[in-house]
């Protein structure tokens, strides 16, 4: 009688509770993994998406010819009333750029008369490193520098490359972060063109 094991009753409840507890919160996390997985990091969630976008001003590099009415040393976004807008956020020092840049210009070839405009704004940059690399990447679409950094912090650029789709209302539609392909530039287009 003495090796008999003598069983307490509210241990083996408080047991069982625990490990549905711990096995409810290990299925709560694969939930919230898997979820996460699914998200794509290029598709940022922004607080400017569905609002007007916000006026920006940016130091011409190149496309001034692109432009019916323009300063002489900058433009901004009451440049561009009344046209679909791609704008790129991009530096010269930046890699992703580099992935990005011939994709543009294709893209810029193929849509420059169709009523969608590309404007890549440099920031953190010089004049001279971004035009070299304009040059290097043979970009010949519209080219701007944020000199004092408040298109990017209008914008809330994080990183480069960052682009935004603003249709001829001036509203933001859509926010890409990282490098875009010709692909999803031609996606951008179709957003454009669609009915607002």
């Amino acid at each position: 009688m003495a090796d008999q094991e003598v069983k307490v009753p509210g241990k083996s409840r408080k047991h069982i509770i625990l490990s549905i507890g711990m096995i409810a919160i290990g299925i709560g996390f694969v939930i919230m993994l898997r979820k996460g997985l699914d998200l794509n990091p290029n598709q940022i969630p922004s607080a400017l998406l569905n609002k007007p976008a916000l006026d920006f001003k940016a130091e011409w590099l190149q496309g001034r010819q692109y432009m019916n009415e323009t300063n002489e040393e900058y433009f901004d976004l009451k440049d561009f009333k009344g046209q679909g807008l791609i704008l790129n956020f991009w530096a010269s020092w930046c890699y992703s750029c580099r992935a990005e840049a011939h994709d543009f210009e294709r893209f810029w070839k193929a849509y420059q008369d169709n009523g969608v405009k590309v404007v890549g704004v440099a920031i953190q940059d010089t004049p001279e490193d971004a035009r070299r690399f304009a040059a290097q990447y043979g970009k010949t679409y519209i080219l701007g520098l944020d000199t004092d950094g408040s298109a990017a912090i209008n914008y809330g650029v994080t990183g480069v490359p960052e682009t935004f789709v603003i249709n001829s209302e001036g509203m933001i539609l859509h926010k890409e972060a990282g490098p875009v392909s010709e692909a999803k530039l031609q996606e951008f287009a179709a957003m454009l063109n669609q009915p607002q």
